[in-house]
């Protein structure tokens, strides 16, 4: 089994200390820079057996019991080196297992027993009073403590770095899904407004002069209403599905009325929805989402920052040329820095989306302390649009 991978013997390189390349037989096949530095070579790849001038059967053994082992094996060798035979320490790992016509390979990586680095700091602690060993270690425990502590506190900003990260990238999914839906719903709107009509006017045409033609024109030109006919559906369909899909299938009112009763659910907050007024007979469909977003991010606030709010009203009121919401909670209220829009990030993100919503489609947005005590948001647009004679309530 392979424990290490050289794959080239550049590689011993990498390791400082004297590192050979060998067989399990002895043979050297590679050293490093320090190796050859080290040992009393007098070949370039000579065999670990005639560098060793005491304890050969223990070399031989071991690096026999190192070509079998799955594990590194740590023994005491003995070399010669420039200054005489050194003991060393060596750490053996197999690298190719032993085939029929080949001796195994193995890295032996070797560290002097009596290493003089080792040796003079033993020596300066062998010189030490108790006292001094004693402020020698306590200043070592001290360092390793402020090491540690210095940890932490790059632990802890990086943490906090990536909490904010987190927030902020899902804030911006958040944004950019409320984009799309958006310009999904203007594009709608652009669709029914111009395209739509434009294609109701050829239509009406087409079909005026399909009563005055008679003959093969005539087939003709009932095959172009057709075409033309189907052009619309397909208009039609692109305006619904720019739509909400919920004020597709409720209608508006019922659609607020239903999004608002799910967030009273759960029980915390009792709801009172109202309707004043004749209900149009179409609202445009940016008026219908925008105020359905702003019902929504409203309601949310109360959940998130109307602390102790327990009630709310919500009331939609149709005017002769003008339809305007309100939503209002019993909560702690609203500071003057958040209504203007300078409160909590979050806060201040979802009050700026339902201004900026307001005035896309020309209407006005208000927030502001609900006498008593509480938060009451206005939403107030103008419309030109037909009113039925009943459903009031």
């Amino acid at each position: 089994m392979m424990h290490l991978q050289l794959r080239h013997e550049l590689d011993l390189e990498t390791y400082l200390e004297p590192s050979i390349l060998a067989f399990s037989d002895g043979s050297v096949r590679a050293l490093n820079r320090a190796a050859s530095q080290t040992l009393n070579s007098a070949s370039a790849t000579p065999s670990l057996l005639d560098l060793c001038t005491k304890r050969v059967d223990a070399l031989r053994s071991y690096l026999l019991a190192c070509s079998g082992s799955r594990q590194p094996l740590i023994d005491k060798v003995s070399l010669d080196s420039a200054d005489g035979s050194v003991d060393y320490r060596c750490f053996g790992n197999l690298l190719v297992p032993r085939t029929r016509n080949r001796p195994a390979t193995l890295l032996l990586r070797l560290f002097p027993v009596l290493d003089a680095r080792f040796s003079a700091a033993a020596e300066r602690m062998r010189r030490l009073t108790a006292e001094q060993q004693r402020r020698l270690a306590q200043q070592q425990f001290d360092e390793l403590r402020s090491d540690r502590l210095r940890l932490v506190e790059q632990y802890c900003f990086v943490a906090e770095a990536l909490r904010v990260v987190e927030a902020r990238t899902r804030e911006l999914q958040t944004e950019l899904s409320l984009i799309r839906a958006d310009e999904r719903e203007r594009i709608a709107q652009d669709l029914h407004d111009h395209a739509g009509q434009e294609m109701t006017r050829v239509l009406a045409e087409l079909r005026a002069l399909q009563e005055s033609v008679k003959g093969p024109a005539k087939q003709r030109l009932d095959e172009i209403v057709a075409h033309v006919t189907g052009v619309g559906r397909k208009i039609h369909h692109a305006v619904v599905g720019g739509r909400l899909r919920i004020i597709e299938e409720l209608g508006f009112t019922r659609a607020i009325e239903t999004m608002a009763a799910s967030f009273a659910a759960d029980g915390k907050l009792d709801l009172c929805f109202r309707k004043k007024g004749a209900v149009p007979e179409a609202l445009p469909i940016a008026v219908e989402s925008a105020l359905y977003r702003v019902a929504q991010e409203a309601l949310t606030n109360v959940l998130k920052h109307a602390h102790g709010a327990r009630k709310v009203e919500l009331l939609l009121e149709f005017a002769s040329h003008s339809l305007s919401l309100k939503i209002a909670d019993d909560g702690a209220g609203c500071p003057a820095k958040v209504a203007q829009g300078v409160g909590s990030e979050n806060a201040g993100i979802g009050l700026r989306g339902m201004r900026q919503r307001m005035h896309g489609i020309g209407g006005t947005f208000d927030i502001g302390p609900r006498p008593g005590a509480g938060t009451v948001v206005t939403a107030t647009v103008a419309l030109a649009c037909k009113l039925h004679s009943d459903a009031t309530s």
